[in-house]
């Protein structure tokens, strides 16, 4: 199976991503996502809800939880939520005798005062300066420790993990709708062909799985690219609303206050950054007509997530 999520190492040596998050109250990481790599979250303050492959985990203030490879998941908050994460590459996990896809990490938060203590260390290695001696060789090793701290005491041997027909399935309607996030013909009943489920079954399990309605993700997709674009003034307001899949200035507006509380126009003058690096990772396409006819896409995506 593709990884839809493919992680980039700036430090070859160092092939993790260890960074601070903050979420505000009830927002969401950026939608569920999966990836071969484990995923450790170690919580510093405020609450939510993690969810890995269907499950609901809440998690609260000192909480840690490890997130099996290739697992979908998102975070979403009750409160101000902040908190560290790790991500660390499976080849280094193998060439040092972690077989990531013949571990299965609990699916539930829980303490750990030796687990608190080597993320405390970690922070503070990861704040000298890059080219203090032995940052690397710390770094790497505390990774390491956590790793045999957390799978000695929070995981069991498994066989290889196999995935469900229906996951799969909804790991493939993600791909697709990010793919076709900038068309405003993308409906239920297209995904639902590209995936070959029912609608409603389909519809039912989307929920039980992702936490949101099929309906409110694409929402939700289309307004965090539409926030990226808006921070760069020198895009239109109408340019921008087409390039994220709405059909009308109006329906744009509208769906973005209930997704973000305010209407673009005023995120764009709270949050303005002239030629920001977030709009240029959220480029325009080509308008109108971006996305190309519906058997296009369809076979676009299936080459891309199938081949």
């Amino acid at each position: 199976m593709s990884t839809y999520e493919t992680h980039i190492w700036k430090n070859p040596q160092l092939p993790f991503i260890f960074q601070q998050m903050h979420l505000g109250v009830h927002q969401n990481f950026s939608g569920a996502n999966w990836h071969e790599n484990i995923e450790l979250l170690y919580i510093t303050s405020g609450s939510g809800t993690v969810w890995s492959d269907g499950a609901q985990i809440p998690v609260r203030a000192n909480d840690l939880i490890a997130l099996n490879s290739n697992c979908l998941h998102d975070i979403s908050t009750d409160r101000d939520l902040h908190y560290y994460y790790l991500v660390v590459d499976r080849s280094f996990c193998l060439s040092n005798h972690f077989d990531t896809n013949r571990l299965l990490f609990d699916t539930v938060a829980f303490h750990d005062a030796e687990l608190a203590a080597l993320f405390g260390k970690l922070i503070l290695e990861y704040q000298t300066a890059e080219d203090s001696l032995f940052r690397t060789q710390a770094i790497r090793a505390l990774v390491l420790s956590i790793l045999v701290r957390i799978c000695r005491t929070h995981s069991h041997p498994t066989d290889e993990k196999e995935e469900t027909h229906l996951l799969s399935c909804i790991k493939q309607a993600i791909g697709f709708i990010r793919s076709n996030i900038d068309s405003p013909d993308l409906s239920l009943d297209e995904i639902t062909e590209f995936v070959g489920l029912s609608k409603y079954y389909f519809a039912h399990k989307f929920k039980q799985i992702t936490g949101y309605t099929c309906v409110h993700y694409i929402n939700m997709l289309r307004c965090e690219k539409a926030k990226a674009l808006l921070s760069d003034h020198r895009l239109e307001l109408g340019r921008i609303g087409q390039s994220c899949g709405f059909n009308s200035q109006s329906y744009f507006t509208r769906t973005f206050h209930a997704y973000t509380g305010c209407s673009p126009n005023t995120y764009r003058q709270n949050n303005a950054v002239s030629g920001s690096a977030a709009a240029q990772s959220a480029a325009l396409p080509a308008v109108p007509g971006a996305a190309g006819d519906k058997h296009a896409r369809l076979c676009r995506v299936r080459k891309a997530t199938r081949g």
